[in-house]
């Protein structure tokens, strides 16, 4: 998976006047394609997992700040380029974030626990903050471009001094890597 991006740069005139003859507006779209990509695995399984939170206690998240319910899990890459470093971070692209955490906020809806969040750390316990790559995980490829794997763990996690309430948690990130 490689990161592309599309600007879109728009210009437009404004007048009094109906347009007459030529009305175009001029749109560029810029972006970055690289060939160099890795194949990114989760738990061993594919590209496309599911990381189940246990069922925990409300008691556990009364207090603002509070994490219960660590989940380990492991990102593997795949099928490298050799010799580079990679930076694998998450996106909050299908779920909200909070700026303020840096991390994921629960969906809205019927049966849905309010004031809970995401929140992921990395091996050495780091915080991973979504939408920011540099407090992504480093993967240094080898010459050889054996797979490499790093742990993280999500958790649960309390916000605002309103008590967490029970209810089901439904957060997605994706995973983007950054090629150094």
């Amino acid at each position: 998976m490689a990161l592309y991006t599309v600007f879109i740069v728009s210009q437009s005139i404004s007048t009094a006047k109906a347009c007459s003859t030529d009305c175009s507006i001029d749109v560029y779209f810029t972006g970055k394609y690289t060939d160099e990509t890795c194949n990114v695995v989760i738990n061993n399984a594919s590209n496309n997992e599911v990381v189940t939170l246990p069922r925990v206690a409300v008691a556990s998240l009364k207090k603002n700040g509070s994490e219960a319910g660590s989940v380990p899990f492991d990102i593997t890459l795949k099928d490298c380029p050799a010799s580079r470093t990679v930076t694998v971070f998450f996106n909050s692209s299908v779920s909200g974030l909070d700026t303020e955490t840096g991390n994921l906020v629960n969906d809205a809806g019927t049966l849905l626990s309010r004031n809970v969040q995401i929140r992921l750390r990395k091996e050495n316990s780091a915080q991973v903050i979504f939408d920011n790559a540099t407090t992504g995980q480093d993967y240094i490829i080898s010459a050889t471009a054996e797979p490499l794997s790093h742990r993280f763990t999500a958790s649960y996690y309390a916000k605002g001094n309103s008590a967490v309430t029970a209810g089901k948690v439904h957060s997605v990130a994706g995973v983007e890597l950054v090629y150094k």
